[in-house]
This record gives structure tokens, sequence and C-alpha cells, in this order.
């Protein structure tokens, strides 16, 4: 990016209140770390807040993180204190003991955050907590991760993809991550909640309450991110060739009702 770019995003007023994004997985083999990068190099002059909703990395082992994935971390830390830019980091299940990740990010982690911008308040958290597999099953699920890991280093990319996709979608974890984040935000008083977790992008409106959810950044482009802008929240997807709203996904939008996500 050139200097003139770069000073031209800077002082631009900010097209968004808050963006959204989950399950970056740095560290993964099938990672976006290039376009996590673009996007994020962008997303730190184009948002008032910027929220990282769970599974920012893939496991604690970071010698597995590429020079990219690297530079996507830098870019957090960089802004991390800026004074017209607040980050916000959600945990997720994949990130480990909040105080060493917390110490590399350069930012506290919460277990969830409300967002308000005075027009709505948008509920934000990683999901986990509603996918009764990855709860109730936790030695099964680092087995699988185990075996996981083994086929994403030998089979990387659409072979590991493939797995992960199929696996979330046959438990359907999708649609009970969604009926337990809306369950609970009703249960709040909150009209908007998004969550991670599940990998699957989508959103949909049950009972006058508006779930979204950011899917992840391990999928060939474009990859999903919540915007909140006034009173309007949608998904959209990096790169951004057309801002619109994404259509009720199949898992997101049956009324209801894992895999390690």
């Amino acid at each position: 990016m050139s200097e003139l770019q770069s000073d031209e995003l800077v002082k631009a007023e900010p097209l968004y209140d808050c963006l959204v994004i989950s399950d970056l997985h740095l560290g993964s083999n099938v990672c976006q770390a290039k376009l996590l990068e673009e996007f994020l190099e962008w997303g730190v002059h184009q948002t008032r807040e910027l929220v990282i909703n769970g599974d920012i990395f893939d496991d604690l082992n970071f010698t597995r993180l590429t020079k990219r994935q690297f530079a996507c971390l830098k870019i957090i830390r960089r802004n991390s204190d800026r004074d017209d830019f607040r980050l916000v980091w959600v945990r997720g299940n994949h990130d480990g003991p909040a105080d060493i990740v917390s110490h590399i990010v350069g930012v506290e982690i919460l277990d969830e955050y409300v967002y308000r911008n005075h027009q709505i308040e948008l509920l934000i958290l990683h999901g986990d907590q509603f996918d009764t597999f990855v709860t109730n099953y936790v030695m099964l699920t680092e087995l699988a991760c185990g075996v996981f890991y083994y086929i994403q280093k030998w089979m990387p990319h659409r072979a590991s993809r493939w797995i992960r996709r199929i696996s979330k979608r046959s438990q359907r974890n999708g649609p009970r991550v969604r009926d337990g984040a809306i369950d609970y935000a009703r249960s709040q008083g909150y009209r908007y909640v998004t969550c991670g977790h599940t990998h699957l992008p989508g959103m949909t409106e049950l009972d006058g309450i508006r779930y979204l959810n950011s899917g992840t950044w391990t999928e060939q482009a474009p990859c999903p991110f919540v915007t909140v802008k006034g009173d309007d929240v949608r998904l959209e997807w990096w790169p951004r060739t057309a801002d619109k709203v994404i259509g009720p996904a199949p898992e997101a939008s049956t009324p209801s009702v894992p895999n390690p996500a």
C-alpha cells in the first residue's frame, strides 16, 4: 500500500461503526492470511470498533505461524492503543489461556461483548457455549482436533476444508449455536446477536431477533464479516465486490432445531 493511499485511509471518516470477524485460525495451513492482512489494513481505518469474535489462533503452537500471519498480528497490535479506534477480542474455544493470549495481542479478552452506538445493541459471543458436542465431549474434541491437524498438514487446503465442513454440518452445530444464541439474546433483552464458531456464515431473523454468523477466514474468497452502520446490521464479504445483505443460509434459516470449531 502506498503512503498516499495510507494517508487517505487515515484521514477518511470511518465508513462503519463496528466490524466483527471471527475464526481467523492463525497457524492453520488453511488460514487466508493474505486476504486477512488486506482486510485488517483496510478495516482498522474504516471502522470505529473492530471485534475479533474468537478463534484468532488455531492453537497456541506459535511455530506454525507464517510470516504473513505474523503480519496480521502486527496490524492488530499496532492499532490496539489508538485513541480513535477500539479493538475488542472475544474468547473462542481455540484461543487458549486468556493471560497468555492477551499479552501477545495486547488487548483484554472478554467472554462476551455488547456493542452500542445509541441506535442498536449487538450482542457478540463466539458461540461454542451453545455447541453441546464441544462442551460435553472435551477429550473427544481434542482427539478430533489432533486427527484434523494431521490431515491438514499432509493434505492441506481442499481436503481439510472439506472434512471440516462435512463434520460440522453432520453434527448440525450451526442450528444449535444459532438457536442457543437467539434464546440467550432474548433472555438478555437484545434484538441483535452474532456468533462465529460454526464456520457457516448466514443471517436470519426469528421472533424479532436478528442472528448473524460471521463465518471463517479459512475458506476461499470471499470471506465474511459483520458490519454495523447506524441501525443497519448486515453480513458483507471481503474482497468487497458488492455491499449487500446475504440471504439466509440453509443452516441459519430453519427454526429449530459439532465437531471442534
